[in-house]
């Protein structure tokens, strides 16, 4: 299922709905598709909400699931900015194919394993595709490429023993 149907299908449900007329402080801020050996997991939607600086989750699948309240992943002055899904122009699997193909060209030797996607709005690049891949040889290459046309506005590689250590 492509990123803005999915969305809607969220949007059109009756959790959705409801959850949202009691929570109008929110909004969205994260898209997440995982994809491991070749495996699609379900669409993973996110909302901020501001007054408790805590993210609500719903995941996207033949059923809707809304997760609990939680903690948001961030550094503490980083400010939580909301996605305006038509700023997501190029389908996601049009941007995964052009990541995978920069990937692939400038790291020949890595073997991906598993895939994290995270469609955010970053201070520095705007509405971004947040690319992570993990490899067999247990490196992680994180790229970053615009929503509006999959442009690669950023890349690099590190070992996943660089990230126990911090």
């Amino acid at each position: 299922m492509e990123l803005k149907e999915a969305l809607g299908k969220l949007e059109e449900s009756k959790e959705f709905k409801a959850w949202n007329k009691k929570t109008q402080d929110t909004f969205f801020s994260y898209a997440m598709k995982v994809i491991e050996e070749n495996q699609e997991q379900p669409w993973n939607f996110g909302f901020y909400r501001k007054s408790t600086d805590k993210i609500v989750a719903f995941t996207i699948d033949k059923e809707i699931e809304k997760q609990e309240e939680e903690e948001i992943f961030k550094q503490e002055d980083t400010e939580v900015k909301p996605i305006q899904i038509k700023e997501a122009e190029m389908p996601f699997w049009h941007v995964l194919e052009e990541v995978r193909e920069f990937t692939n060209k400038k790291y020949p030797n890595e073997l991906i394993k598993k895939t994290i996607a995270i469609l955010q709005n970053l201070e520095q690049y705007g509405a971004v595709w947040n690319i992570t891949f993990v490899t067999h040889s247990l490196n992680i290459i994180n790229t970053k490429a615009g929503a509006k046309d999959g442009k690669i506005l950023s890349d690099k590689i590190e070992s996943i023993m660089n990230l126990i250590k911090k």
